[in-house]
């Protein structure tokens, strides 16, 4: 009932939102994409949606397949590292369809691997500050 009510939350939560979302990487299997409007950017940090729509579904634990995953990033840029604390999966494309799962965590800061698409997103976000 507890896992019920949460999904509620978040798809009442996430149906009023309209992320416009642009792309900044493309590989063999997914488009990765993020949110032009940051959900905050404040002493040198930037909070936003990043989203990944897979080229072929990925399958969870539980048999059922996924499609595009939402995931609440946060970009240290001084240190140049990101970390994430929620992940919403779809059951369609571009964060659509029905939740499939979600997961919230302790934000973690990592340091961002050179040449990955956290490397990309990373500069092209924090060269605009």
């Amino acid at each position: 009932m507890k896992n019920f009510l949460l999904i509620f939350a978040l798809v009442f939560i996430c149906a009023g939102a309209h992320a416009e979302w642009v792309v900044y990487q493309r590989h063999a299997e997914a488009e990765e994409f993020h949110d032009t409007t940051p959900v905050s950017r404040e002493q040198g940090r930037i909070k936003l949606w990043t989203l990944t729509d897979y080229l072929k579904s990925i399958t969870t634990l539980e048999g059922n397949e996924v499609w595009s995953e939402k995931v609440l990033t946060t970009i240290d840029c001084e240190n140049k590292k990101m970390g994430s604390e929620q992940v919403i999966r779809y059951a369609g494309k571009q964060a659509q369809g029905a939740v499939v799962s979600t997961m919230e965590t302790k934000l973690r800061l990592a340091s961002v691997r050179s040449g990955s698409a956290d490397a990309i997103l990373l500069e092209k976000l924090c060269g605009q500050n």
